[in-house]
């Protein structure tokens, strides 16, 4: 254990594995490992250390499993410094970003490259503002379509349209649907392959039936979008953390 309350340690195979403690008002001690390769152990107030430390060392194989599939996720390319030839990825293609000289046009897709104009004074934080503009456009009118496709499939199964579509930015997810029935799509979606989009646009419509994930909702999503897990699995490949 180290030295802070909130921050320790254990070896396993030769391999140190350090994790956050957090504790709350839960009935079970929780495991959850990030993309970024960050591990959080999530206990009840009352739990002791030595119970929650053994918990930790018993599944310490399943969190070295995690970690080494981390490993393989590719972050999904964004530009650095926001120059000409830096790659950005829209529905799963990669193009490269041209900065022009100009100013007062939005930025565009044309052939292979996303055309930026800036003035000679904008920097880097302008253009990536120009980008990200973009990209929340490029959303807007690309998520709202497929919302609509895959509820002409999801309809008829007994899926109920969504009381309100939200687009925005994400940092860990992908998707949400809240029991209200309100639909929350991460805008970079738009960046990964269309089959992936419409694997989580599908997933949060059939939330609007099932809330959870027990087996009325997969064998409503199996219905829905029988191909479901290979698209899961491509997705799983892309990371939302870089």
């Amino acid at each position: 254990m180290s030295n802070d309350p909130r921050q320790y340690s254990l070896t396993h195979d030769n391999q140190e594995i350090s994790f956050s403690l957090v504790r709350s008002k839960r009935k079970s001690v929780g495991i959850v490992v990030s993309p970024d390769r960050s591990v959080q152990v999530r206990a009840p107030l009352r739990a002791s250390k030595a119970s929650i430390l053994e918990i930790v060392h018993d599944k310490a194989d399943w969190i070295a499993r995690k970690l080494a599939e981390t490993e393989q996720l590719q972050p999904l390319p964004t530009p650095r410094n926001f120059a000409s030839g830096e790659p950005v990825l829209y529905l799963g293609r990669q193009y490269r970003l041209m900065v022009l000289a100009g100013q007062g046009r939005p930025a565009d897709l044309l052939g292979d490259y996303l055309w930026v104009w800036a003035s000679p004074e904008d920097d880097a934080g302008q253009i990536r503002r120009s980008v990200e503009a973009w990209y929340r456009k490029r959303a807007r009118e690309t998520l709202g379509r497929y919302v609509d496709k895959c509820l002409g499939v999801a309809a008829p199964h007994g899926v109920p349209q969504p009381r309100h579509t939200t687009i925005r930015d994400m940092k860990t997810r992908w998707g949400t649907c809240s029991p209200q029935g309100r639909v929350t799509l991460n805008a970079r979606l738009v960046q990964v392959p269309v089959f992936c989009l419409e694997y989580v646009v599908m997933h949060e419509l059939c939330h609007l039936k099932y809330h959870d994930h027990g087996k009325s909702f997969y064998a409503l999503l199996t219905r829905c979008q029988p191909d479901w897990r290979g698209r899961k699995e491509a997705l799983d490949r892309f990371c939302l953390v870089e």
